[in-house]
């Protein structure tokens, strides 16, 4: 009976010791999750090199277009020339990604908690575009953080409401204008938000767009045109820009606002 009690007994240490090596295995990746530098757009100090960008955090540069799409694809950041000059800031944008592959991990997992936790590419569990703007002699100069027009619509119905947390992230006081009603233009429900607000600082000045509306034709249940349903047809956004302030003080940008 002892005999034949052993092989069960050893197939079941082997299973045990096979799940506690997994757990030390996820413990050791959950740490290694933990200890790598989670750098975000803010934390890069205005009137750096491009070199000295976290290459390994910012990642798949391209040309930016105004907070949209990537455009040209670029090597590096060392590319920055590349990409055309804004006019209205007279800076190149450049469009990355922050690296994600903590949250590929946790997607691969399952685990809900985790992919919130290493979602990479979004703020407040909204989608975001984020683009570095970079001047002639390679300076970071400023930075953009847009919300992403792919979201699912149920996510970027809400998008407009991200630009409550950069005001509360980046402090008081913000002057902000409410916007008139284009012609066709329809609020959301009994929610109509079309507003430009500034905050300037001894060495930044920073700008939020945000809208909540329907554009004209958008809140209509059929597109005559085409008769496909228009139910997620909606602007809901916010864009949020930062510039270094001696970088913009004369740029098309900035010129009309009260800037010191």
């Amino acid at each position: 009976m002892l005999e034949l009690a052993l092989p069960g007994r050893t197939t079941g240490i082997r299973v045990m010791a096979a799940a506690l090596s997994a757990l030390a295995a996820l413990s050791l990746l959950a740490d290694a999750a933990l200890a790598q530098s989670h750098t975000r757009v803010w934390d890069i100090e205005l009137g750096s090199p491009v070199a000295d960008l976290p290459a390994d955090e910012f990642v798949d540069p391209a040309c930016g277009t105004a907070g949209g799409p990537p455009s040209l694809p670029l090597n590096s950041f060392a590319d920055f020339a590349r990409c055309p000059v804004e006019q209205a800031t007279g800076l190149r944008e450049v469009w990355f990604i922050y690296d994600d592959e903590w949250e590929f991990i946790a997607r691969a997992q399952r685990d809900e908690r985790e992919i919130l936790q290493y979602s990479a590419n979004s703020f407040f569990s909204q989608p975001i575009v984020t683009s570095l703007l970079i001047d002639d002699a390679g300076l970071v100069q400023g930075y953009r953080i847009v919300t992403d027009t792919r979201a699912p619509p149920e996510v970027r119905i809400e998008a407009y409401s991200l630009a409550e947390a950069f005001r509360a992230r980046f402090g008081s006081p913000w002057s902000c204008e409410d916007l008139p009603r284009g012609a066709g233009e329809n609020p959301i429900g009994n929610v109509f938000v079309k507003q430009h607000c500034e905050r300037v600082t001894e060495d930044r000045f920073m700008s939020l767009d945000i809208r909540h509306l329907y554009r004209p034709g958008e809140d209509l249940r059929i597109n005559p045109r085409n008769l496909s349903q228009t139910r997620n047809d909606f602007q809901s956004s916010t864009r949020f820009d930062v510039y270094n302030l001696v970088a913009v003080r004369d740029a098309p940008c900035c010129r009309a606002s009260s800037l010191p």
